[in-house]
């Protein structure tokens, strides 16, 4: 039987730091919307590009927003889930510091990207399903 476990906030941490991909969720007028999304996350945020004139640029800025971050492992029926919650911030790339740009901005997915959010985390969670260590995102870490 698999058990399912909370992840303490450093754990969720390094696990979000782990990869680049998620899920964003963004509240329009009248529906949720989800989009895939790559992003880095610098210091106590989280930054990804998006279209100019897209829902995210359009509905983002002081917007409640949630990304979700995921890794699974289908034959050992282990996985983990991030949930990160806070004020959703459109920037320009002046705003932030040669200190936070470090390595960043990773190359967008897909091309047009030139408007910046920035995710600022106000609340970060996480559960774990199954026995043993589990992968930690494309680093190979573990999490126990």
């Amino acid at each position: 039987m698999t058990t399912l476990m909370p992840i303490e906030a450093p754990d969720c941490e390094r696990l979000l730091r782990s990869t680049v991909f998620g899920r964003m969720v963004l509240a329009t007028p009248g529906r949720l919307e989800i989009f895939t999304v790559n992003y880095a996350v610098m210091g106590d945020a989280v930054v990804l590009r998006t279209t100019p004139g897209s829902l995210l640029d359009r509905y983002a800025d002081g917007a409640p927003l949630i990304l979700e971050v995921d890794n699974v492992n289908h034959e050992r029926w282990q996985g983990w889930s991030v949930v990160v919650r806070g004020q959703g911030e459109r920037i320009t790339q002046s705003q932030l510091t040669v200190r936070e740009l470090g390595s960043f901005p990773p190359p967008p997915w897909a091309p047009g990207r030139s408007v910046w959010i920035r995710l600022q985390v106000e609340e970060i969670s996480g559960r774990k399903l199954g026995p043993g260590p589990l992968l930690a995102g494309s680093l190979g870490e573990t999490l126990r």
